[in-house]
């Protein structure tokens, strides 16, 4: 099981980073399989001890992660991660927009990929991740992160599509296209391509995705007694409906997807 540590960004930050996150593990057994199915978020992960592999899931070609990895949103179960050795994972969490609008690259580019973070954001994420390394201590790690990524900060109003993509996150993609529309003043067209270009990810999918995770969300808190439950609290049409999506987000049914995600729960404080 991970041992995790989360911390908010400060305020100035926050409209750009969710979170930070620190995870590590010994692991005892050779190698633990974990799938990685459709997510929205956009995050840079630094690796300080072992990588993880990653395993493609439509060849089985496996290869090990960069020392630092940038990764989109995904729409489907692209790749499965291969834990193994000494875990030891510092995570930037992005905003919806927040990537976009720190870097100005272009997030369409980022979606169902993972790249090497040099390759995309400079040599100057070696030396982060260095200092990183350096030290243990979750506080002083924020520190280095919150100083780089400060550098980068405009004092720029903000996007009305990083507004709509908040509200759509809060209410886990219950709400309609059109009225996030109407109340950035855009035609249903002008938001949906400026969406795309901030998150990445068109709203309707955006949406489905985000309520594919709160059903997985409200499995794990262990609420809602079964699956149809589960499927009515998360704003599914039936269950049928909810196993489709499922399906097509995941490659599984619920059930199966809960239960190879199971072995990788995490325990850990904010």
């Amino acid at each position: 099981m991970f041992t995790v540590q989360r911390h908010r960004p400060s305020p100035w930050l926050a409209p750009f980073v969710r979170a930070f996150e620190a995870r590590s593990q010994r692991l005892d057994v050779l190698i633990v399989p974990r799938p990685l199915p459709a997510r929205p978020e956009h995050f840079l992960e630094f690796y300080l001890a072992d990588r993880y592999r990653v395993r493609e899931a439509a060849t089985g070609a496996v290869d090990t992660a960069p020392p630092a990895v940038l990764v989109g949103p995904q729409t489907y179960r692209r790749v499965d991660v291969l834990l193994t050795g000494q875990l030891d994972l510092f995570t930037i969490q992005f905003t919806p927009t927040g990537f976009s609008a720190l870097f100005g690259h272009p997030t369409t580019v980022l979606t169902d990929q993972a790249h090497d973070a040099r390759s995309v954001l400079g040599e100057r994420v070696g030396e982060v991740s260095e200092r990183l390394a350096a030290t243990p201590d979750m506080t002083h790690r924020v520190a280095i992160a919150e100083a780089w990524l400060g550098r980068l900060v405009s004092g720029a109003p903000e996007d009305p599509i990083a507004w709509a993509a908040r509200q759509m996150t809060r209410l886990t993609g219950g709400v309609r296209v059109a009225e996030l529309a109407a109340l950035t003043d855009l035609s249903e067209r002008q938001f949906e391509r400026r969406f795309t270009a901030a998150v990445g990810v068109a709203p309707k999918r955006y949406a489905r995705i985000l309520r594919f995770r709160e059903a997985l969300r409200l499995h794990e808190l262990g609420d809602a007694t079964g699956w149809a439950a589960i499927a009515h609290a998360a704003g599914y049409v039936d269950q049928a409906h909810m196993i489709h999506e499922f399906r097509a987000l995941s490659g599984e049914t619920p059930q199966r997807l809960a239960r190879s995600l199971a072995p990788a729960r995490e325990s850990g404080s904010s």
